[in-house]
């Protein structure tokens, strides 16, 4: 050997030979070692070996592991020169493929280091680089024994790489939940892991190697494995599909999902052996079953509830129907009860009708009679004035026919309709019937109409029977007050809703009354039926409103209501 010539020495040679062997005794040392601890043993051996003044490893990151960086130094680098060395190392390492001696200045000193650099068994990129101020370094005996050490290093590492992945495979292999065996081309069994056992329910692997690969199979199942699966792996080299398995200790069929491949020889590419990875399905099958029948059960339930809502649907359209018969009954009772309602006011209004219309009648005869005077006398003459007393005989039968005519528009029953209806006319017009034959009580009556609560959409002989109502109701209210007023008001709250008001300067409520005021069949009058109030409320809220009571500022009643508002002829409504 050319570098063993060299050795002019015996003592060199013996040397050599010394650190050689104890070089081919680390990788027993480094058993239980991992990389760092490899590269850490390599540096501090090289240090001594080669005499050198340090001595730099780096294995670059590599699947996953980590980088691996090592740097031991001799005595004569000072300790805060690691950090220097280290970086000029790694800008030198690039010339290292094709360069395998360098200098390199020696950092915060005189003179430089001469380098010699070894690669280790992962690639150009992973290295040994041991340096000295020696000037003759480096021998061929340090070469040799840089590249032995590297190769060592390689090697040890690799070894550890292997048992990693090694321990790592059977770790997963012997935790995994699914059947994972391994048997020769003939069936015999070579490897089951425990999950596996357990699930065809063997105790270990010494009954299982006494076994084929057909004892595995559930009886039905073996033909077919044995004349179809078994040939298609071995012919293409993967099978995958389900498959029953025999329970040993039970002798039940299992289902399983199974993975069957074969290993070939990856130097003669030959068949080797048969493995499988195969899953039991019988929690997917029970979850599947279970499925079914809840999905059943869900369909059965969903028809029951379907008829149920039928059913129910079927209830709510014949009450609908029944709710919508007695609505309409309703409304003619309604109809019915408003109109005896306007009777009863009729009846009521009666005695002072006959004095107001007394009155005109009596003066259209009056009229009549000095007509026919005038024309006895024969005075042509009194022309003039037979026109005249005619004109006001007329003017006084009209006057009676207007109140008449009021009258039993008011009695008159018809369907409700509702309509635009200016809000001052109608009020006078209610009030003309409901004060007729007052003037001898003295009530006086007053006015405050709002200019913007102008018109409104009502059934007109409805709400003037309300008004007419509560205003006969003030009227015998005062009966016995010294101060007999009505006060007629009305305002607009919003662009929806105008309020109407009859106040009245009676004697007010007794908290009695007022608490019951709008009951049906309760009643301050003697002969009273207590409905007009009812009505009233009935025929308010019917309009979308509310009728409200409320105690006078100054004494008295105040009935208010709502009504729908439309806006002043000429007027956009307010925004």
């Amino acid at each position: 050997m050319p570098w063993v010539e060299k050795l002019s020495e015996l003592h060199e040679l013996r040397r050599c030979i010394r650190d050689l062997v104890a070089l081919s005794t680390l990788p027993a040392i480094w058993k239980d070692y991992n990389p760092d601890q490899i590269a850490d043993s390599v540096a501090a051996a090289l240090v001594q070996m080669l005499g050198a003044d340090f001595v730099y490893l780096l294995i670059p990151e590599r699947r996953g592991e980590p980088l691996i960086e090592v740097l031991r130094a001799g005595a004569a680098i000072a300790s805060d020169s690691l950090e220097h060395i280290r970086a000029a190392l790694r800008n030198k390492l690039p010339a290292c493929a094709t360069q395998r001696q360098l200098k390199m200045a020696i950092p915060g000193g005189k003179g430089s280091l001469r380098l010699a650099f070894a690669p280790i068994g992962f690639g150009d990129d992973a290295v040994i680089v041991a340096g000295s101020g020696h000037h003759d370094f480096p021998t061929e005996t340090q070469l040799v024994l840089l590249k032995t050490a590297a190769n060592e290093a390689g090697i040890g590492s690799q070894r550890w790489q292997a048992n990693a992945d090694k321990h790592r495979f059977v770790s997963t292999v012997e935790r995994s939940s699914d059947f994972i065996g391994i048997a020769t081309l003939d069936g015999t069994p070579l490897y089951i892991n425990p999950a596996g056992l357990n699930h065809v329910g063997l105790s270990g692997m010494e009954l299982a190697s006494r076994l084929s690969l057909l004892d595995f199979i559930a009886l039905e199942e073996r033909p077919r494995v044995r004349d179809e699966l078994w040939p298609i792996v071995m012919q293409s080299g993967r099978w995958s599909g389900e498959v029953r398995l025999r329970h040993f200790g039970t002798g039940a069929a299992i289902p399983f999902l199974v993975d069957w491949f074969r290993i070939d020889d990856p130097r003669s590419g030959r068949p080797m052996d048969i493995a499988t990875v195969s899953r039991d399905l019988t929690a997917q099958k029970r979850s599947e079953a279970e499925l079914l029948n809840l999905a059943d059960m869900l369909e059965h339930r969903v028809a029951e509830r379907t008829a149920e809502l039928a059913e129910a649907n079927q209830r709510l359209v014949d009450e609908i129907a029944k709710r919508e018969r007695s609505d309409a009954r309703l409304q003619i009772l309604q109809s019915e009860f408003f109109h005896a309602a306007r009777l009863n006011a009729g009846g009521q209004m009666a005695a002072a009708l006959a004095h107001e219309l007394n009155q005109p009648l009596t003066a259209a005869v009056n009229s009549i009679n000095a007509a026919r005077r005038l024309i006895a006398d024969d005075r042509h003459q009194a022309n003039g004035k037979i026109d005249e007393a005619m004109s006001e005989a007329v003017e006084q039968a009209l006057r009676a026919g207007q109140i008449i005519r009021r009258l039993r528009d008011s009695l008159t029953r018809g369907e409700a309709e509702k309509g635009l209806e200016n809000v001052v006319p109608m009020i006078e017009d209610a009030a003309e019937l409901a004060l007729a034959g007052t003037r001898k009580l003295g009530v006086k009556l007053h006015y405050r109409f709002d200019p913007h609560a102008s018109r409104v959409l009502v059934d007109r002989t409805q709400i003037q029977q309300v008004l007419i109502n509560l205003m006969r109701n003030a009227v015998e209210a005062m009966a016995v007050s010294d101060r007999r007023e009505i006060e007629v008001k009305t305002r607009l709250l919003d662009d929806e809703t105008i309020e109407i008001a009859v106040a009245d300067s009676g004697p007010g409520l007794s908290p009695e009354v007022a608490a019951h005021l709008f009951e049906p069949f309760i009643s301050t009058k003697r002969n009273g039926m207590g409905l007009g109030l009812s009505i009233c409320r009935s025929i308010v809220e019917a309009h979308g409103g509310r009728l409200r009571a409320n105690p006078g500022p100054d004494g008295g009643t105040i009935f208010s209501f709502t009504l729908a508002a439309l806006p002043a002829e000429g007027e956009g409504r307010a925004r």
